[in-house]
């Protein structure tokens, strides 16, 4: 059983996967990265899931059409959630300076 202080703020981790080059400190230190600077780009820790939730409802309700004209809130949800994502990647990324591959991060609830 976890402590409250053993569960991360906003109720989520990060996993950087298939990316088998980084040492073990290098991977924490990369989705330690990700972790803070999509924080930040939401709002905080408790943001990041009811935001990365409502983007995947949006994607999927909206899957394969074009989005309405009236969707702005849609619009916005999705741009919010792909300018977060994108410039995590980045600050996770950049001080490795070495080619990610195929390398992803995962958000899990906890």
């Amino acid at each position: 059983m976890t402590s409250k202080q053993d569960t991360p703020a906003g109720g989520y981790k990060v996993n950087l996967l298939e990316c088998p080059g980084l040492s073990p400190a290098e991977r924490a230190a990369a989705e330690l990265r990700f972790r803070m600077a999509l924080e930040f780009a939401l709002g905080g820790p408790d943001e990041v899931l009811p935001t990365l939730k409502t983007y995947m409802l949006v994607q999927s309700l909206n899957d394969g059409l074009p989005l309405e004209k009236d969707s702005e809130a849609e619009e916005q949800i999705i741009a919010l959630w792909q300018n977060a994502e994108a410039d995590a990647i980045l600050a996770a990324s950049r001080p490795l300076g070495k080619d990610m591959g195929d390398a992803r991060f995962e958000i899990v609830p906890v």
